[in-house]
């Protein structure tokens, strides 16, 4: 049976008229943090007192979508469809499979089964049928609590055919959603729920979709063109920044997928998206003054009416197979260092690059 739960936040504040200052509780300190600290230059970041707020005004022309992913790796790893099947998730949210809203593996259109590629102008096109979604929608994508892998979700939805500024990312857990008074939905979905969707099971090739897609093929590359950028070395339009770990980067840290080789491309800057994110929130970015700071700090300079320093190259993010590096692209642009036609994703990422005999690889 399914249970809609709504809580009342704790807002408590307490004036010191000696000091000045006002102590808050902690909700208040996240709620602070929400609106405060991820203040982007787009106004696609939201917090979760404006999620919830728009939640409420139950338009039909609003939805939530729950964006969760989760490394397939180690003994028990967690699992986005679960646990939006096992709940608690924001009522009338749809789960956005990244897996799943993608060209199968093997097929003519992924011929490499590289995992969660730029799905095709029809893919996504009926997927956004099937959740019921118009152009003229305003989506919000949030993640379940601790989850740092959904913002590949969010880059999909605005690179493949939504207005970008019609999809926002909710920054904040599920706790501080619940704690802020906003409405939850707790029990097991049923198998037949109208939330849950897989594209095998909709014969969508068959079928001509309703939703119209304005999609652009600048917004990921491919192995060929990231080739030619590292053989150009600093004469090279773009320059390429990589999401992984630093071990992982100098090749001292072991991949996570097996069969890959370890390192870097040459030439790549390395920037750790969880540098980029809260510390004790992943479903928040740091503020953009800190994230600005990260990119600077790792080369990625400023654009200048003088690009003679390579101040107005291009950006290609990459990762280990091309969910990660959205944190970069979306923090890229938020943080004001590149405009969202400048950031490409190398979609195959390093689990095509490393997967071949013949890239060049760096490692220490």
């Amino acid at each position: 049976m399914l249970r809609r739960l709504c809580y009342i936040g704790v807002v408590a504040t307490k004036c010191s008229h000696s000091s000045g200052f006002t102590t808050h509780t902690k909700a208040t300190q996240r709620l602070f943090h929400s609106t405060i600290m991820a203040t982007s230059t787009s106004n696609n970041l939201v917090s979760i007192p404006d999620a919830i707020a728009t939640h409420k005004q139950n338009s039909d022309q609003i939805k939530f979508i729950d964006g969760s992913w989760h490394m397939p790796v180690g003994d028990n790893p967690r699992n986005g469809r679960a646990e939006f099947i096992s709940g608690p998730r924001i009522p009338g949210a749809f789960y956005f499979d990244i897996d799943d809203v993608a060209p199968v593996m093997g097929s003519a259109d992924n011929p490499k089964k590289l995992p969660h590629m730029k799905p095709s102008t029809k893919l996504f096109a009926s997927a956004m049928d099937r959740m019921g979604i118009v152009p003229s929608d305003t989506l919000y994508v949030y993640a379940t609590n601790d989850c740092a892998f959904y913002h590949r979700a969010y880059w999909t939805l605005r690179s493949c055919g939504h207005d970008p500024a019609l999809v926002k990312l909710v920054q904040g857990s599920l706790t501080e959603w619940k704690e802020s008074g906003g409405e939850l939905e707790e029990g097991q979905l049923a198998e037949d729920d109208e939330r849950l969707f897989r594209m095998s099971d909709l014969g969508w090739e068959d079928k001509t979709p309703t939703y119209q897609v304005v999609m652009s093929d600048d917004v990921v590359v491919d192995m060929d063109q990231v080739l030619n950028i590292v053989n150009q070395k600093d004469a090279a339009h773009a320059v390429i920044v990589d999401a992984r770990s630093a071990g992982r980067f100098v090749g001292t840290a072991p991949e996570p997928r097996p069969g890959l080789r370890g390192g870097h491309m040459p030439g790549a800057l390395n920037v750790p998206f969880s540098d980029l994110l809260d510390a004790d929130d992943k479903t928040k970015f740091r503020s953009m003054d800190e994230v600005r700071d990260i990119f600077i700090k790792a080369g990625i300079s400023p654009v200048s009416d003088d690009d003679g320093d390579g101040s107005g190259r291009k950006v290609v993010c990459s990762c280990g197979s091309g969910v990660t590096a959205a944190a970069l692209a979306i923090g890229l642009e938020e943080c004001g260092l590149r405009n969202k036609e400048d950031i490409t994703i190398f979609d195959g990422s390093w689990i095509e690059w490393g997967s071949s005999n013949t890239t060049p690889i760096i490692s220490d």
